[in-house]
């Protein structure tokens, strides 16, 4: 096995985990923590899949279109439910109607299309949700009354940021940097899910128990 083999593996493996903490661990119907387990469960299937069919020498890019557009839905209803104020909760709805919609009639009606990488639709889903990241630290920086999410919203905007610049220029570039490109996003990617992990241990971990 490569390193890099190696790395992808280990990150699939600590999502996995992460995913069934914060399941195991959800103790409320509150929809902010539905969302969230709902974005982990889809980036689960997905990276799954993903590897299932890269075993089997597939075009596994139509995946892609599923998470872009998966993820901002979920995420998009995650940071609604997260802010305070309702005219960012009411701009973030208008935007997830305006940009998700068009996009699945879109993969719909130009079926020919969807085992093509579209990069104009990662832009359009990633943008507003790296808006979005960083109105949510400004907030923080306001109110500092809970720590919730600032973690995985640390891990969030620092990983889509880079990983969407890689794969605009990995696109554009030679067979050579595009190697390059999957191993950096791949680490990225493992850095990310080990501050999901850290926001679980350190904002929603039971604490135990001491019996004195």
């Amino acid at each position: 096995m490569t390193f890099s083999r190696f790395i992808i593996n280990f990150g699939i493996i600590i999502l996995l985990i992460n995913t069934l903490l914060f399941i195991i661990n959800y103790r409320n119907k509150d929809k902010v923590n539905i969302y969230f387990n709902m974005y982990l469960l889809l980036c689960l299937l997905i990276q799954f899949y993903s590897s299932f069919l890269s075993s089997k020498k597939e075009n596994n890019l139509f995946l892609s279109h599923y998470f872009f557009i998966g993820q901002f839905i979920f995420l998009s209803l995650f940071y609604a439910k997260l802010f305070d104020k309702k005219r960012i909760k009411n701009g973030i709805r208008l935007f997830l109607l305006t940009i998700a919609v068009p996009l699945i009639f879109y993969n719909i009606h130009f079926s020919k299309k969807f085992k093509e990488w579209n990069e104009i639709e990662i832009a359009l889903t990633s943008i507003p949700l790296l808006i979005y990241s960083f109105l949510f630290f400004i907030e923080k920086i306001e109110n500092i009354t809970t720590k919730k999410y600032i973690y995985f919203n640390t891990g969030f905007f620092i990983y889509t940021l880079c990983s969407t610049l890689l794969f605009t220029l990995g696109n554009i570039g030679t067979g050579k940097l595009k190697l390059i490109v999957w191993k950096t996003n791949s680490f990225l990617y493992l850095i990310f899910q080990a501050l999901i992990f850290i926001e679980w241990y350190k904002n929603f971990r039971k604490p135990s128990i001491t019996k004195f």
